[in-house]
Order: structure tokens, then C-alpha cells, then sequence
């Protein structure tokens, strides 16, 4: 074989080689997944309206609805979820080490989690010795539970009943409790369907304390921060179009909740969804820790006074203002 020959048949390899490697690539970016499990609130509706839009970019991101806090831990620690939604009392009320860190707040809630009670209830004082549903760990639960404190009363005196939101919900409806922690749309829905019944306490009452965050795995900071940067922008885009098309964003929200877009309306009225600003404020940066610090702390001291089995978390362990500072 004559040396134009070799050169020729080398030429077709490396060809061969880098379109392989190009394929490769390609179907490698096009498999990059981001699963994230949270419970079922609209809340979370603009991360259903970046995907539906594409503001993830290549990224695959799968929003897996996983209404048992204990099903969502164990998908973080086998390693199926990514990521997780949250807020500090979700993440905090547990008797291990919570898992991930905080990297991004996307909602505060004022008003969107609340306690509705039976129409001869005026307010808290009158829950002493009364049935109340709710679903430990979840912010209605621990709204009651740091409410409660701040007026007196001591979780004792409340005849707790342990349930599934939806169960509590179901609850309330049929009269067989006489008040139920919970979150939208179960909250705005159980008033409605309980004639007289009314919202005594909602997160209105607790600004700043339940902030929703997004929870990444530690092993996804170290070694795939790319796709939380993704998840993040993605968040970003959607919460710019909701500004600028405020009606094609509701209606595909309402949607991926299965709701007319003026009932999502309703509902989410209770929510503000966070933008970087928000963020610098709620993390602070390195010369001053911002108020989610402190609110983590009072969060994890309540936590503690209901069930002393509860995690000594510290703040640094699982609140991060990395993916905030390259933001900007």
C-alpha cells in the first residue's frame, strides 16, 4: 500500500471518529436529565411553564408531583431525584441530617398556607381542645405549631390529627374535624365547601418564614453545578414571562394544575414568586447573612420544642449563596 494510499484510509478514520464523537456528544446532551420532587402546590407552576416553553434549554428537567415528604427524602438519598422543593420546616423536620443545600428561594408564601376552621371558631384561642387535622412537616402544620407558641397555647391542648393533606382536607369537608392546616388549593377549596367556615391564620400572618427553596443534592453541586445553573435560568425566564404575557403564562400554569386560569388566579394570589433580588435579600452575602438565616434557625427551635427527636441542623450545612453569585 503506497503512502497516499495510508493517507487516504487515515483521513476516512478520523473522520469516522470525530463524527462518532460528535454523535456522541449530542446524544449525550440531549440525555442530560434534572429530576426534582415536591409536593403538589401551585407554587411550583412557573417550573411547569419553563418547560413548556423551553427556557431549560438542553436540559431534561422532570418535575416528579410526590405528595409523601418521606417518599421525596428517599429519592434524594437513592439517588432518583436531583433535587427537591421545600421549605425549611420540610427540610428541617427530620431526626437525620436533612439533605442537600438550599441554593435558590423561588416563593414566599403570604397567604397560600393557612388554617380554616368551622364557623364557631373566631381564632386561635378557640382551637384548645379542638380536632385538627394536618400533615406533620409541611409549612400549614408548622405555621399552627409556631402560631400557636407565640400566643400561649401549647401544642397539648390541641387535639391533633395526623393526615395526608388531602385527607385532612377531605376531613374538614365532612365535618369530622373542626379545623385543618393546609395548603392552596386545599385551603382555598375547604373553605369554600364548608359553609361558614373561614381562613383564622395563613402564612400572611408569618412573612419570611415560609419560603420555598430549591434543595440540590451535595454530590449535583460538586460535580454537575451546569444543571442547577439551568434549573435556575429556567426559573428566571419564566418569572420574566410571566410579566410580559401574564395570560399565556396563567393558562398554561392553570393547566399543568387542572384548573381554570381564574381559579389558578385566585389561588396563587397568595404566592410571590422570587426573582434575583429577592434572592440577594434572603441570602445576604459574605459580609451579612440575610434573613432566611435567621428564619432557618427560628424554624429549626420550633421544630425542636414540638419533637425534641428533630435534627440539630446549622445553617451553613444547607444554605449556599454559590448558584446566587453567578447569577449576576
Amino acid at each position: 500500500m503506497n503512502s497516499k494510499s495510508k493517507l487516504a484510509i487515515a483521513v476516512v478514520l478520523l473522520g469516522a471518529v470525530a463524527l462518532a464523537a460528535f454523535y456522541y456528544t449530542r446524544d449525550e446532551q440531549k440525555a442530560e436529565s434534572f429530576d426534582i420532587g415536591m409536593v403538589t402546590f401551585a407554587g411550583y407552576a412557573p417550573l411547569y411553564l419553563a418547560k413548556e416553553k423551553g427556557f431549560f434549554g438542553d436540559l431534561d428537567v422532570e418535575l416528579h408531583r410526590i405528595d409523601e415528604v418521606a417518599s421525596i427524602r428517599a429519592g434524594i438519598s437513592n439517588g432518583e431525584l436531583e433535587a427537591y422543593l421545600a421549605t425549611p420546616d420540610i427540610a428541617l423536620d427530620t431526626n437525620n441530617r436533612p439533605l442537600g443545600k438550599a441554593v435558590w428561594a423561588i416563593d414566599e408564601s403570604a397567604g397560600g398556607d393557612g388554617v380554616v376552621v368551622s364557623g364557631d371558631i373566631a381564632d386561635l384561642k378557640d382551637l384548645r381542645g379542638k380536632a385538627v387535622g394536618h400533615e406533620p412537616g409541611l409549612p400549614p402544620s408548622f405555621i399552627l405549631l409556631y402560631l400557636l407558641h407565640q400566643n400561649g397555647i401549647s401544642a397539648s391542648e390541641v387535639s391533633f390529627k395526623d393526615l395526608s393533606t388531602q385527607d385532612a382536607n377531605s376531613a374538614f369537608v365532612s365535618k369530622a374535624v373542626d379545623a385543618a392546616a393546609l395548603y392552596e388549593p386545599f385551603l382555598s377549596s375547604a373553605a369554600k365547601n364548608r359553609e361558614g367556615s373561614k381562613v383564622v391564620i395563613s402564612s400572611a400572618d408569618t412573612p419570611g418564614m415560609i419560603v420555598d427553596l430549591i434543595f440540590v443534592r451535595d454530590d449535583q453541586l460538586a460535580e454537575n453545578k451546569r444543571s442547577v445553573e439551568k434549573v435556575i435560568t429556567g426559573w428566571r425566564k419564566a418569572i420574566a414571562f410571566i410579566k410580559s404575557n401574564p395570560d399565556e403564562a396563567n393558562s398554561i400554569m392553570a393547566k399543568s394544575f387542572d384548573l381554570p386560569a381564574d381559579e389558578f388566579k385566585d389561588i396563587v394570589s397568595g404566592i410571590k414568586w422570587l426573582d434575583l433580588e429577592e434572592n440577594k435579600y434572603l441570602f445576604g452575602d459574605a459580609s451579612a447573612d440575610g434573613p432566611l438565616y435567621e428564619s432557618f434557625d427560628v424554624v429549626r427551635d420550633v421544630l425542636k420544642r414540638h419533637r425534641k427527636d428533630v435534627f440539630d441542623a446549622k445553617r451553613d450545612d444547607h444554605l449556599t449563596r454559590e448558584m446566587i453569585s453567578e447569577q449576576e
